[in-house]
C-alpha cells in the first residue's frame, strides 16, 4: 500500500524475528500465540507491499533488505519508546539521561572507563555502538550528545567537524596481532609470498586506515590476501585468536590477550600505526548536563596529561 507509515508495534515484531531467530521465538517474546503473530507479519507486509522474511529458510529469518536496516529500526524504536515516556511525564519526573555514541572498540576499552568517571551525577546513560561515520551523524543529527571515536593522520577527516568542540583525549595504537599457537601456518604462508588479513570494509573508518595506510606497506611482505571482511573489530579479534588470519587491533582491545600469550603483536615485523582517541559533541549544545559531563571527560583527561 503506497504510502503506509511503519508503526512502532511493526517495528518491534520485525525485531523481535530478527533478534531471537525464529517465528516462534519471537512470539514468545511479543507474547501472543503464533498464529497470531504470523497473520500480524502477513498484514505488515500486504500493507507494506514487500516480503520481509526469507521463508524457504527453517526458521524463517529476515530478508537481506531487512537487515541492512535493523540498526536503524532498533534506533527508531528505542526513540519512539523514549518519545512517548517523555510526553508522559507531565510531573517531570523522568530520570536524567545522555546518549554516547562509541565506536565498537572505543565501546569495549575505554567508554566504560569514561562513562564511571560521571556516575556520581545520578544520570542514565544509553550506549549505541557503531562505526566511526554513524557515531559522527547520530551527534550531528542530536541522536546522540557526545561520540568516541578514532582519527588517524592521512585517513578520512571528521565530517562536521567546523559544527563540533573536538577533545584529544589521547592515542593509542592499530596492532597486527595472530595466535601464537598457529604461528608456524603463518609462516607457511609467508614462504608462499602471502599475506592472510583479516580486512575491515572500505565504507568505514578502519577499512580506509588499511587500504590507505597499512596495506600500502605490506608489498615488501608478500600479497596482501583478505580471507575475512568484518566491520566489527571485536569479531576480528576472535578471528585472530583462532589463526584464521592476521587482524588488526586496537592495542587496549587485544592487551589481555597479548599479555596472557594467547595472541602475538607482530608490530615488529608488520606496520602499526597510531590512532588519536577523540570525544566530539555539537558546539551549540545548551544542555546543562551534558556540559556537566563534558567538563568530567576534560578534566579526567588534563589531568593524566
Amino acid at each position: 500500500m503506497e504510502g503506509a507509515i511503519m508503526r512502532l508495534e511493526w517495528i518491534e515484531d520485525i525485531l523481535a524475528v530478527a533478534e531471537h531467530g525464529s517465528f516462534q521465538a519471537a512470539c514468545e517474546k511479543r507474547n501472543i500465540s503464533q498464529p497470531a503473530f504470523s497473520r500480524r507479519i502477513r498484514q505488515i507486509e500486504e500493507v507494506l507491499g514487500v516480503s520481509l522474511f526469507d521463508r524457504t529458510a527453517r526458521p524463517a529469518r529476515v530478508s537481506p533488505h531487512v537487515k541492512d536496516q535493523l540498526d536503524r529500526m532498533r534506533d527508531l524504536s528505542a526513540g519512539l519508546r523514549d518519545l512517548t515516556a517523555a510526553l508522559r511525564d507531565v510531573e517531570g519526573t523522568r530520570r536524567r539521561r545522555i546518549v554516547i555514541a562509541s565506536q565498537h572498540a572505543i565501546a569495549a576499552t575505554t567508554t566504560p572507563l569514561i562513562i564511571g568517571r560521571f556516575a556520581d551525577l545520578d544520570i542514565d546513560t544509553r550506549l549505541r555502538s557503531a562505526n566511526r561515520d554513524d557515531c559522527l551523524a547520530q551527534v550531528m543529527t542530536r541522536r546522540a550528545d557526545i561520540a568516541f571515536i578514532h582519527d588517524v593522520a592521512g585517513a578520512q577527516e571528521i565530517p562536521g567537524a567546523e559544527f563540533m568542540d573536538i577533545l584529544h583525549l589521547g592515542s593509542e595504537a592499530l596492532i597486527p596481532v595472530y595466535a601464537r599457537d598457529h604461528l608456524e601456518t603463518l609462516n607457511q604462508s609467508y614462504a608462499r609470498g602471502e599475506l592472510p588479513v583479516i580486512a575491515y570494509p572500505a565504507d568505514v573508518f578502519l577499512g580506509q586506515v588499511q587500504r590507505r595506510v597499512i596495506f600500502p606497506r605490506l608489498t615488501r611482505v608478500g600479497r596482501v590476501r583478505p580471507r575475512l571482511e568484518t566491520a566489527l573489530t571485536l569479531a576480528a579479534l576472535e578471528f585472530a585468536r583462532t589463526g584464521f588470519a592476521i587482524a588488526w587491533i586496537p592495542e587496549p582491545l587485544a592487551r589481555a590477550d597479548v599479555t596472557a600469550g594467547c595472541l602475538v603483536d607482530l608490530s615488529t615485523t608488520l606496520p602499526s600505526i597510531s590512532m588519536t582517541l577523540i570525544a566530539a559533541r555539537l558546539n551549540d549544545t545548551g544542555s546543562p548536563l551534558v556540559s556537566d559531563v563534558w567538563q568530567r571527560i576534560r578534566d579526567m583527561y588534563t589531568a593524566t596529561k
